[in-house]
Order: structure tokens, then C-alpha cells, then sequence
């Protein structure tokens, strides 16, 4: 099984590569001082409302750009309602770049790991790598816009079906294909701690379609992510 096109690696590779991104310079501003201590109170006043106003039509356009839930499609046997939603939650997050909400989708043995070694060799960690998901999405509905740019993406539906084995492979050698690839970028012993912390390691297949200004594209084909299974709990590694 090769590397190329699976979502997991595709967005660790995204991490590790990821810009560190600087925080932009604010104008320095002089103070004046007003004669009139009402002139002043009555200018910060305005400023204050201002302000308050600006607040106001941001948090709006915030509200109505965030989609609070993405349609699945599942058979509900292989990929379980546990597991489909902690994937919705995890693209809803994705699109909607809350890396909180991202963060609680990840299962916690592989964030620790992973944040230590991105920090370590890249001198960021797991928030920085987050904040290029949204762009990863984006680039491939420009692709699958025939390179087109788009300004806005709207999922409009995740198809989840758990990965099948190829080629005569045993379905658990998929699995242990990934982790592999983990061991050599991670470090070797990762799998090993991975699996004493958790139930099980799955991988789930998913296409995601999605409305990209108005037209409905086809943006992820067949991708995989891996994830571990706590009792009734999914986290992802990725």
C-alpha cells in the first residue's frame, strides 16, 4: 500500500512542513490630550461603541459561515454511530478552524507524542500544524475545481465505510501498514505504547462531497484515517 493520497499521512506531512505563522504588527497610536475632560469622555464613548459594533458584525459573519454539522453516510455496522460522530466532529472543527474542538477528536497518547515531536524538530507544535487543515481542504477543492480558486466550502456529505483489505492483504496488515509509517516518522516503541492505551486500531475510508461556491464537487476520494478505539470511544491519529 503506497503513502500517497491517504488523508492521515497527507496531513502529517502538512504538519511537518507547516509555516510557522508570526502575529501581525499593531499600529502604534499617540495618544492626544484633550483639553476638555467631556471631549475625551465623549471620544471614548464613540470608540467604545465602535468597537462594540465592530464585535458585533464579526461575531455575525462568524455565525454565518459555521457549519454546525456535516451529513453522514454509514451502514451503521462497520462504522458504528460512536465512530461516525467523532468524525463529524473532527471536520466540522477542520472547516470550521477550532482547533478546541479539533483537539478533542484526538486521541490523547497520539497528541502528546506528536505535539512533543513536531515542537522538538520543527519548533512548533499540533496548533500550528491545525491551523493549514482548513487550507488542505481548500487546495483540494481547487483541484477538484479543475484549478479553479474557491472562496468558501461547504461539506455537504462524508460517505464512512471501514477500509477493506486489497490485493489478498489481511485487513489487519492495513492497519499495521500505518502504524509502521508512524514508528519511522514518530520513533520506534510509538505503536507499541499506542495499542497498551487502547482497545484497538481501525482505519474508516470516507469520500467527502462538498457545495464549493455554489457547485457540488466531489473533493476526497477514498481517503483513510486511522483511529483507536476506547471502550465506546474513537479518537483519530491524525
Amino acid at each position: 500500500m503506497t503513502i500517497k493520497g491517504k488523508l492521515l499521512l497527507m496531513f502529517m506531512t502538512v504538519a511537518m512542513t507547516a509555516s510557522l505563522f508570526g502575529c501581525s504588527d499593531k499600529d502604534d497610536t499617540a495618544s492626544t490630550t484633550e483639553s476638555s475632560s467631556s471631549d475625551s469622555a465623549t471620544e471614548q464613548s464613540e470608540q467604545s461603541t465602535e468597537s462594540t459594533e465592530a464585535a458585533n458584525d464579526e461575531t455575525e459573519t462568524e455565525d454565518a459561515t459555521v457549519q454546525a454539522n456535516i451529513p453522514l453516510e454509514y451502514d451503521g455496522t462497520d462504522v458504528n454511530d460512536d465512530c461516525a460522530d467523532t468524525i463529524n466532529k473532527y471536520f466540522t472543527a477542520i472547516i470550521n478552524q477550532k482547533y478546541d474542538s479539533y483537539k478533542e477528536t484526538i486521541d490523547p497518547y497520539y497528541w502528546q507524542v506528536y505535539n512533543s515531536w513536531l515542537d522538538g524538530n520543527y519548533g512548533y507544535g499540533m496548533e500550528t500544524s491545525f491551523e493549514t487543515m482548513h487550507q488542505n481542504l481548500m487546495d483540494s477543492a481547487v483541484s477538484a475545481n479543475n484549478g479553479k480558486d474557491v472562496s468558501d466550502i461547504y461539506i455537504t456529505k462524508l460517505k464512512l465505510t471501514t477500509t477493506s483489505a486489497k490485493d489478498g492483504e489481511d485487513e489487519s496488515a492495513v492497519v499495521e501498514d500505518y502504524l509502521a509509517q508512524y514508528d519511522t516518522i514518530i520513533g520506534e516503541g510509538f505503536t507499541e505504547e499506542l495499542r497498551k492505551q487502547c482497545d484497538d486500531v481501525i482505519n474508516v475510508t470516507f469520500t467527502m462531497t462538498a457545495d464549493c461556491d455554489g457547485t457540488e464537487l466531489e473533493i476526497l476520494k477514498d481517503m483513510e484515517l486511522l483511529m483507536t478505539v476506547h471502550g465506546d470511544e474513537y479518537k483519530i491519529l491524525g
